[in-house]
């Protein structure tokens, strides 16, 4: 049933915990797919020795993520594609509660799972499954887009019909995907149950630099959604896109370098919220100084936030 997708990348401390937490999962139709992205080390050795037969282990030329999850996907043979990070794991009861969803339910496109950094919260006992099906995912998703990579289950056939995950992207080319999963049509669920656990423990994890703006989802969502957005058939997708630029565009957008690219973005927006673009019209010498001071960009995104939960729900 599931193709499991793991992209390695220099995870050698961190990938047999993973993999032995697949091997261990309660539900066993599963294939593992393990995408080596030119880490250059031992990784082939250890496949060899330990998982021979149990992982089908791919080592490519380093190309990022998104491209390592892409040859996963390319390779899956199964009906869904779980995906998860080489330094995260799952519950031993993860893969066993998205089947029985799946075989409970018709037209599952997407499953998201809780999770939690605390490893201690991760359920290791087989507790009764409580999910949900999202009726409306583009009203509530601005508040929370629920779907984490590392706990999101996606039917196959998706990626045979659309675009996998978008390489030019290196922030959020995750939540692209799941846009346009809930967009694309079928049914969408949340497993309320901790069963999975995501890792801050790399220190070389990607640091908080907001990166080039052309390169972020924020920055070019309006653009790479625009077929999508004309066709008025999802007003709630529509109205959303344009929230979450408000939201998450500000710290490209007060900054020299990335303003005039962030601006055109901005103007893109097919919807015009006055108080979520109140705070766009300060001069770009105010914002940057705004962006300056951790306090004051607190304040200005749980501004954008209240104007989000409270008045433009």
């Amino acid at each position: 049933m599931f193709s499991v997708i793991i992209p390695y990348y220099k995870k050698r401390k961190y990938i047999e915990r993973c993999i032995g937490a697949v091997l261990a999962q309660s539900y066993q139709d599963f294939e593992i797919i393990l995408v080596d992205d030119g880490s250059q080390d031992d990784v082939a050795q250890l496949i060899e020795e330990k998982y021979s037969g149990k992982v089908h282990l791919i080592q490519q030329d380093n190309q990022g993520v998104s491209a390592a999850r892409n040859t996963g996907i390319a390779a899956a043979t199964h009906d869904y594609i779980a995906f998860l990070d080489a330094d995260d794991y799952w519950s031993p009861f993860y893969l066993a509660c998205n089947a029985e969803i799946i075989n409970n339910e018709t037209d599952v496109k997407i499953i998201g799972s809780h999770y939690t950094r605390n490893k201690s919260e991760l359920e290791i006992k087989n507790n009764t499954l409580d999910y949900f099906k999202f009726e409306n995912y583009f009203k509530i998703a601005i508040r929370n887009t629920f779907f984490l990579t590392s706990a999101t289950v996606v039917t196959r056939d998706f990626f045979e019909q659309n675009p996998g995950f978008n390489s030019n992207l290196k922030r959020g080319e995750d939540i692209d995907v799941w846009l346009r999963v809930v967009a694309s049509s079928g049914k969408a669920f949340y497993i309320n149950n901790t069963l999975v656990y995501y890792s801050d423990e790399d220190s070389e994890q990607a640091t908080s630099s907001i990166g080039e703006v052309a390169n972020s989802l924020v920055g070019t969502i309006n653009e790479y959604y625009k077929k999508e957005l004309r066709q008025n058939e999802n007003q709630a997708f529509s109205h959303f896109v344009s929230k979450y630029v408000y939201f998450n565009l500000y710290p490209y957008f007060f900054n020299k370098k990335h303003h005039q690219k962030a601006k055109e973005n901005l103007n893109n927006n097919r919807h015009y919220y006055f108080f979520l673009h109140l705070p766009y019209y300060l001069p770009l010498c105010i914002g940057e100084k705004i962006m300056s001071n951790k306090k004051l960009s607190r304040l200005l995104r749980w501004y954008l936030k209240f104007f989000l939960i409270k008045i433009y729900i």
